[in-house]
């Protein structure tokens, strides 16, 4: 099977810390995750209150918590850790066999260190990238019905205009309404990057955010994966969290791999 990720992001949500508890142990998580990631940031999460008084509106922006940013020593692996939850970055393609555990043994020092017992969700996402067939613009390598994914022509705007948009973006449900997958496609042109930009901050602990300097278009496929611990269509059952063990995290973990898997073949060539 051909591959064509590019970033691999896994996600994983636990039960709310207090921000004030999480910011107090942040130095203790740091020092213990350090040989394995020795460059890392505490930067500030800010957001903005909004005002009513008197018919007038006013806002000012407010820091709410800290998070810690961690990077290996490669530019690698990256992790995101806050007081609700943490994500894993991947620069480049890693095997789901080899990125598990490596998971694991950063979740082990995490779980301790804050003292997780719940968990509410985990996340699995691919970024994939495939390279236009040389001299035929708007047709792509090692990927099925590859018109559907490019560019959509229009008359009007075929001169003086380029196209960075693509034609899909879907979410799908499972009965149980316990996993969510979402597929969604987009061109990535010279100069831009193919790393969504709510992430370009772990990038630049890495050294920077890569450029796509290919001279010609590439195809970005999105796939990503959700899988809760309670339905999310039953409003009083959204925030029900699970008990935390490795076993069960890694048991969601799998089920989105092998979706995710199945997903990419489905849509590319042999």
């Amino acid at each position: 099977m051909s591959n064509h990720i590019t970033a691999k992001f896994l996600g994983f949500v636990y039960a709310p810390i207090p921000p004030d508890i999480f910011t107090e142990k942040l130095s203790m998580l740091s020092e213990k995750l350090r040989k394995l990631l020795p460059r890392y940031d505490t930067p500030s999460v800010d957001g903005i209150r909004i005002n009513f008084n008197d018919g007038l509106v006013s806002t000012h922006r407010e820091q709410h918590s800290k998070m810690l940013y961690m990077v290996d020593a490669g530019g690698v692996w990256g992790v995101k850790i806050s007081d609700q939850g943490m994500s894993f970055s991947v620069s480049r393609y890693i095997s789901y066999e080899e990125a598990i555990p490596y998971v694991k043994s950063i979740l082990d020092v995490v779980v301790e260190a804050l003292g997780i017992t719940h968990f509410s969700r985990v996340i699995l996402r691919n970024i994939n990238l495939f390279d236009e067939v040389p001299d035929t613009p708007n047709r792509f390598e090692d990927i099925k019905d590859d018109a559907y994914w490019g560019r959509q022509n229009f008359g009007t705007l075929e001169r003086g205009f380029l196209c960075n948009g693509a034609s899909t973006r879907h979410e799908y449900f499972s009965n149980d309404h316990l996993t969510q997958v979402q597929l969604a496609s987009g061109i990535v042109l010279t100069g831009q990057s193919p790393i969504p930009q709510n992430e370009w901050d772990i990038w630049k602990l890495r050294g920077g955010v890569p450029i796509q300097n290919k001279g010609t278009a590439q195809l970005l496929v999105d796939i990503s994966g959700i899988k809760f611990q309670a339905p999310f269509n039953i409003p009083e059952k959204q925030n029900n969290v699970s008990e935390y063990s490795w076993e069960a995290v890694k048991t969601s973990f799998d089920e989105l791999h092998q979706i995710i898997n199945s997903v990419y073949s489905d849509i590319t060539e042999e």
